[in-house]
């Protein structure tokens, strides 16, 4: 492996990490805001992308390790699970493009909408998709390439049909997360700009400018992913082997795009975020600066105390 394959990884690791702080930081706060529809669902995708990163790794460093058949299984596993990682990220952020609009458009229904129960069942159903979308791939077989040269390189699934059902159906997933979400983005945007020409921009938690403005980054980089989906599929159908493996090239760089952009983007947008970082890191300070100043009691009042 070249310095620069190890410092791929290594960046990699580091995003996973991070991505990691960011889910973990939200789910311990007991702040109320973290318990609302946005921040759940947020983490519901958080741990899909995370997962997505891991197994892009994973699938990435056996192809440029040239790692034999031994590495079938593995390859395997990541593969299923990138695929579902992918249709969990996308019907992720149709419901937080969802949360935001009702956030926006739909003010006085948003609490009956976003209940605990409602949520739940979103994310219950959003892992749910993602596996039985993908439950038949278990079933394939993962093909290697043998150069002239004693190198192998792994291909695609040995199954032309398994492969094909996979690949449309991420074309399909993306065409209707494109439609979806471009429809109510562009509500969103119309409703911003006629509320704020009407000082009439709601200052609620769940209202917050910055969530609006993630949402809006987020699916930009998500359409690029989107982009190289239907790119590939249209490659497919058309027999067009130099553009297909050209796109197919991009994918480990977008796919990074695609999952990193949410967890910085919400580092920097959500005030809320913010503050509980703060309070976090100002929570550990104090406590380990107190700690140098409390006195240790004597162990003949402690036993005192216990009669």
């Amino acid at each position: 492996m070249d310095l620069l394959n190890v410092f791929h990884t290594t960046i990699n690791g580091l995003i996973i990490l991070s991505y990691l702080f960011v889910v973990l930081i939200i789910i311990r706060s007991k702040a109320t805001v973290f318990k609302n529809g946005f921040f759940s669902i947020f983490v519901a995708t958080g741990i899909a992308d995370i997962a997505s990163l891991f197994t892009n790794c994973t699938l990435r460093l056996i192809r440029e390790l040239k790692l034999g058949e031994e590495t079938k299984e593995i390859a395997l596993i990541s593969s299923i699970i990138t695929y579902m990682a992918l249709i969990a990220h996308l019907i992720g952020n149709m419901l937080i493009t969802i949360n935001r609009y009702s956030a926006l458009c739909l003010m006085n229904k948003y609490d009956a909408i976003w209940t605990r129960r409602n949520v739940l069942i979103a994310v219950i159903v959003q892992y749910a998709v993602s596996f039985v979308l993908f439950a038949h791939v278990i079933r394939a077989n993962v093909e290697y390439i043998h150069n002239a040269d004693g190198t192998v390189i792994i291909k695609s699934f040995r199954e032309k049909q398994i492969d094909l059902i996979a690949r449309f159906t991420c074309f399909g997933a993306c065409i209707i997360y494109a439609a979806v979400s471009l429809s109510l983005n562009t509500r969103l945007l119309i409703e911003w700009k006629r509320l704020s020409k009407t000082n009439g921009v709601p200052l609620h938690g769940h209202q917050d400018k910055g969530l609006l403005l993630y949402t809006l980054l987020v699916f930009v980089c998500t359409m690029l992913v989107c982009s190289q989906q239907i790119v590939r599929t249209i490659s497919i159908l058309t027999e067009n082997t130099t553009l297909n493996l050209w796109i197919a090239l991009q994918y480990v760089w977008m796919n990074e795009l695609m999952v990193n952009v949410a967890p910085f983007s919400l580092m920097v947008l959500s005030s809320d975020f913010r503050q509980e970082v703060f309070n976090l890191f100002r929570c550990s300070k104090h406590r380990s600066s107190t700690s140098l100043f409390v006195a240790v009691p004597s162990t003949r009042r402690s036993a005192v105390k216990r009669f």
